[in-house]
């Protein structure tokens, strides 16, 4: 019987953000443009701090050691080992790109035990790092439109018959996805991220929107402890 467990990656996978920790480096050289949440979305604005990073003198191995010097969060690597090891199907499904994730699990010698990464599709053209949508969506009004995690998670599970699926995230982006587990699915929200307070709030409500466990963490041991319990 299959199961699925999907993570977020930047303060999930990770314990940092990776596009943060690309722009904190560029402000060491060059302070890339500021974000303004009101007049666009974020993945255009990472297109344009990869140029900004090109214009800088940037070179593909200066974001690339950034991304590799990214710690895990504790106990993430014994949990993705130990779900592949256990027969788990293991997605990552977050709004960084395809570069920055597989470049860490490459590093990070995981890449065997991940068994699909729905992102951001990210290329290198001329030592200059380009970024693609990962989708152009318009039905889902909580999620950006390059990515909404409920339409990339229906599409993951449409043709397999998964008996379990657990999501673990932190944004706010991961409450979409954790809406649409059934109550045999778990949700892990981080302890302290904006998702673990979303979830807080929906509970508090008559009709809350999460159906599924509800399992917060500070380190993925705590995952650990509730799927394979000793």
């Amino acid at each position: 019987m299959a199961k699925l467990a999907v993570f977020d990656f930047d303060h999930t996978i990770v314990d940092e953000d990776s596009d943060a920790t690309i722009i904190t480096r560029l402000r060491e050289k060059r302070p890339p443009p500021e974000y303004d949440s009101g007049t666009r979305d974020w993945t255009p604005y990472m297109s344009d701090v990869f140029e900004h990073a090109f214009s800088a003198g940037f070179h593909p191995s200066d974001i690339l050691d950034s991304i590799a010097s990214m710690p895990p969060t504790p106990g993430m690597r014994e949990l993705i080992t130990t779900l592949a090891e256990q027969g788990w199907d293991v997605a990552i499904l977050t709004d960084a790109n395809t570069v920055f994730v597989n470049h860490w699990i490459k590093t990070n010698e995981l890449q065997d035990a991940i068994t699909t990464i729905i992102t951001n599709r990210a290329f290198w053209q001329n030592d200059r790092l380009f970024i693609e949508p990962c989708m152009r969506q318009t039905s889902c009004r909580l999620c950006p439109s390059n990515l909404c995690k409920s339409i990339a998670l229906a599409q993951l599970c449409k043709n397999k018959n998964y008996t379990r699926i657990v999501y673990s995230g932190d944004g706010r982006n991961d409450f979409c996805p954790s809406t649409k587990l059934l109550s045999n699915g778990t949700v892990f929200p981080r302890k302290g991220y904006p998702l673990d307070e979303l979830i807080k709030k929906t509970l508090a409500t008559p009709e809350p929107q999460i159906k599924a466990k509800v399992v917060p963490w500070i380190d993925a041991y705590t995952i650990i402890n509730e799927l394979f319990p000793k």
